[in-house]
């Protein structure tokens, strides 16, 4: 045997033990978007790359529910009159700076419940208030605004109830 098999055969185990590692540590990665104690997540929760946005309310996660690549839950928006927004709008009225004022972002009022057993496929955008019921599917690319009835398979853009998984 030469060295360089020697060699390769001896750092073998070791490397496939890392990127083993390495990849469970970028599956099980989220971003959270405002106070970290709004997002209540289950147990046996897959994340990869998912972003919550906790700034406009809660988001609640219940057990064994698996989320794809890039999945947005979003409890976040900006508060509007007459087509602009409210800090823009009370600027233009009383002329002075209005932003992070509190005005323009709702801190309450659009939780988002997902309950046990669901899967949010990648890409999927789950937009508050919302419910999704036990074991229901959220397809990819699918733009969720409405409840969903548990056992449901949610697809498109708005979201739309294609199947019922009884």
């Amino acid at each position: 045997m030469s060295f360089n098999r020697s060699v390769k055969m001896f750092l073998r185990k070791p490397i496939i033990w890392f990127l083993r590692k390495l990849k469970y540590y970028f599956l099980q990665t989220y971003y959270v978007e405002g106070d970290g104690g709004n997002l209540i997540l289950g147990k046996n929760t897959g994340l990869a790359n998912t972003l919550f946005n906790v700034e406009s309310g809660n988001i609640n996660i219940g057990d064994n529910t698996i989320f794809g690549y890039n999945v947005m839950v979003l409890t976040g928006r900006h508060n509007y009159k007459n087509g602009k927004r409210l800090s823009v709008l009370l600027k233009e009225e009383s002329g002075t700076e209005t932003i992070g004022s509190g005005t323009e972002v709702p801190r309450e009022g659009f939780d988002i419940v997902i309950e046990n057993d669901c899967w949010v496929c990648s890409g999927a955008i789950i937009i508050g208030p919302v419910k999704i019921g036990k074991s229901s599917i959220i397809c990819s690319g699918a733009v969720v605004n409405k409840d969903v009835p548990d056992n449901s398979v949610v697809a498109g853009i708005p979201g739309k109830i294609v199947s019922r998984n009884d």
